[in-house]
This record gives structure tokens, C-alpha cells and sequence, in this order.
């Protein structure tokens, strides 16, 4: 089975707004609250309780996703949270690790892995950029990295 479901929020007078529904103002560009949910094949993984700076986040896991691409494992904890993920090359898979409350992993096919996350942060940045255009020169830099990624 392969399916996994991933969504970005940002959080605005304490409700969360997918990134590509969001028409407001960010309040601080510096911090942009937010909240990303990943689940692969049912098990939730990251859920909106784990809420953080969604855009540093993002910029973790992306380069995380450099890594993974290159046969290199990758470990980082949430911006402002002692939330833990990693992923670990196992081959022709990774194994997704997050360490909340409880470590929940799961393997998953690498390239299947590699495309859904690198779509959804370049999908991610690129609407960053519109809301907030002062992310634009970071954004463009880690949209350039994230489009090294080819399977």
C-alpha cells in the first residue's frame, strides 16, 4: 500500500488554515505558527498538535529530504518543539520516525517517499512566497534544492 496524506496549516486566531486556502496576513514573518499533519498508509505520524514555526519546519525536513536522497540519514527536532524526526535509508525504503509522546515509525518505499514530500514542499514555499513575500529569496533557495531531487 502506498499512501501518504500530507497537509500544511497555518495557524490564525487559533484555527488552522491549509497554507493554500490561507488569504490572510501572516502576523510575524519571523514565526509563522502553523502545522503540518503526515500520515503514511494510516499511521499518523505528525498530527496538529504538534504545532510549530511551520515554515522553519518545512525547511528542515527539506533538507532532510536532500539527504535522504542521497543515501544519507537524517535527524532533526521540531523549530520550538522536543519533537524528534528522522529518516533513516533503509535501501530501496526509509523509515519515518517521530518521537512526540511515543516514537511511531514506519517504513515506506523511498522514491514513492522522496516524491510526495518534495511536491508538497515546493507546492509549500511556492505559496509562501505569495502570502508572504519577504520569504521569497529563502524560499527560491530551498525550492532550487529541493528540485535536485530527481528519481
Amino acid at each position: 500500500m502506498k499512501n501518504i496524506v500530507i497537509e500544511t496549516y497555518i495557524k490564525q486566531d487559533n484555527k488552522y488554515i491549509s497554507i493554500f486556502d490561507f488569504d490572510g496576513n501572516i502576523a510575524d514573518p519571523d514565526y509563522i505558527e502553523g502545522a503540518l499533519v503526515l500520515s503514511i498508509n494510516g499511521v499518523s505520524l505528525i498530527d496538529l498538535s504538534m504545532y510549530d514555526y511551520i515554515d522553519e519546519l518545512w525547511c528542515y525536513l527539506s533538507e532532510g529530504l536532500s539527504l535522504i536522497h542521497e543515501g544519507k540519514n537524517f535527524s532533526c527536532f521540531f523549530p520550538d518543539q522536543p519533537i524528534e524526526v528522522k529518516f533513516i535509508c533503509l535501501n530501496r525504503e526509509v523509515r519515518v520516525i517521530v518521537n512526540c509522546h511515543e516514537e511511531v515509525k514506519i517504513d515506506v518505499d523511498k522514491d514513492y517517499f522522496l516524491i510526495s514530500m518534495s511536491n508538497h514542499a515546493r507546492a509549500f514555499f511556492n505559496r509562501l512566497m505569495e502570502i508572504e513575500p519577504s520569504s521569497k529569496e529563502s524560499s527560491m533557495r530551498i525550492i532550487s534544492c529541493l528540485n535536485e531531487i530527481k528519481l
